[in-house]
């Protein structure tokens, strides 16, 4: 398997990024968490590395209202793509089967009716021409997206002057950049399935918890290559409830011995 490398800010791990990394850590070799020196409970089945190392950014940019983190991954993301040949992964990405590129491309099928690719997973060879396209408009732009009309971005410089990280929409340099620079290139020919690194959607997302696990067989999600567990729901789903005895994320916590109360939502 190819190595893998994700962005950690904040002092400790749920048992949801607990579980996924050890995922990646039984298939060898170790996942590479990136931090910047505020990551306290460092399991010995990653690699912790300074996130400086990638993007030693001035500061660590969050959302003005909701303080979220997002924007930074994003922005260290690419360039993480644009230095190494790690694999992205969202740290609630949990491996099913080892990680392969294809001549260092791995991400999925475009989204063409909401014009988005997800990111969650995300590999592209530093020489990818969609990449520096991407890296010109995060770095070296007037950071006016220019997937939107024009009477939006002349309304969007009325309101805010001009284009900054923290009055963009928060995840600007996610989904919809990509499809923007990705999507109609020869490049996007090299996309997998959605199904193969999302096997189970977010629509589904009650089946996670189901005692029931047959429930989950018509995903064939165990001969697909990862699942997304999208943080954000599943803190809001487990925060106040027990883990069903039988269900998905009590297996799958079983079988890489991750003890949830160590390691609380």
């Amino acid at each position: 398997m190819e190595r893998v490398a994700t962005l950690w800010i904040g002092e400790r791990f749920s048992f949801l990024e607990h579980l996924c990394l050890k995922s990646f850590a039984d298939l060898d070799p170790k996942p590479i968490v990136y931090h910047y020196g505020d990551l306290k409970d460092i399991p010995g089945y990653v690699e912790a590395r300074d996130a400086r190392e990638v993007f030693d950014a001035p500061e660590i940019y969050r959302d003005p209202i909701t303080r979220s983190v997002a924007v930074h991954a994003d922005l260290f993301r690419l360039k993480l793509l644009q230095q190494t040949d790690q694999i992205w992964v969202d740290a609630d990405a949990y491996a099913v089967k080892p990680f392969q590129t294809d001549q260092g491309y791995l991400f999925p099928a475009a989204n063409r009716r909401r014009q988005r690719i997800m990111n969650g997973v995300l590999a592209l060879p530093s020489d990818s021409p969609a990449l520096a396209e991407m890296c010109a408009f995060a770095f070296d732009s007037d950071l006016v997206p220019p997937w939107w009309p024009e009477d939006q971005q002349r309304a969007y410089l009325q309101i805010f002057g001009r284009s900054t990280y923290w009055s963009l929409p928060i995840f600007c340099f996610g989904p919809p950049m990509l499809f923007h620079y990705l999507f109609p290139t020869p490049e996007h020919a090299r996309a997998v399935s959605r199904k193969s690194l999302y096997a189970i959607p977010l629509r589904h997302r009650t089946l996670w918890n189901e005692s029931d696990r047959d429930k989950l067989e018509f995903l064939d999600w165990q001969n697909q290559t990862s699942i997304h567990f999208y943080g954000s729901w599943f803190r809001k789903i487990f925060k106040d409830r027990a883990i069903n005895p039988g269900s998905l994320v009590d297996t799958l916590l079983r079988k890489h011995g991750i003890d949830p109360d160590d390691h609380p939502i």
